[in-house]
């Protein structure tokens, strides 16, 4: 039993001593939380032309997560579709149409009707 709380003590100890370094504080998780950096994250669906394989939209979906404001970007290879959520505070659904396009010349991406959210 007394080999148990020796453990418990040292384990609390350690703790008490790393998390100051570990960088992560409650001050920071409240600021977060406070909604000083809130993000209003809107969603939209694209059609993609010129894709040829599972390999094509990897690298779709890689040059749609560069684009400024998109957060994430989930692109079917069999429906020539690409999900995306992104910040609409930053950027909005024609504005990554014309930097992906720009930026990829085997590649090209389109407004959706269907049009997500």
């Amino acid at each position: 039993m007394r080999n148990t709380k020796t453990k418990t003590i040292l384990f609390s100890a350690l703790l008490t001593v790393l998390a100051p370094l570990s960088g992560f504080s409650q001050d920071a998780s409240k600021a977060a939380q406070s909604g000083t950096a809130k993000l209003q994250v809107t969603q939209c669906a694209l059609k993609v032309r010129g894709m040829t394989c599972g390999g094509c939209a990897a690298m779709v979906e890689k040059g749609l997560l560069k684009l400024e404001g998109v957060t994430t970007a989930k692109v079917d290879y069999n429906t020539g579709e690409a999900q995306l959520q992104f910040d609409a505070k930053k950027t909005t659904p024609e504005k990554i149409v014309a930097a992906f396009n720009e930026a990829n010349s085997g590649f090209r991406v389109a407004q959706s009707k269907s049009g997500g959210k």
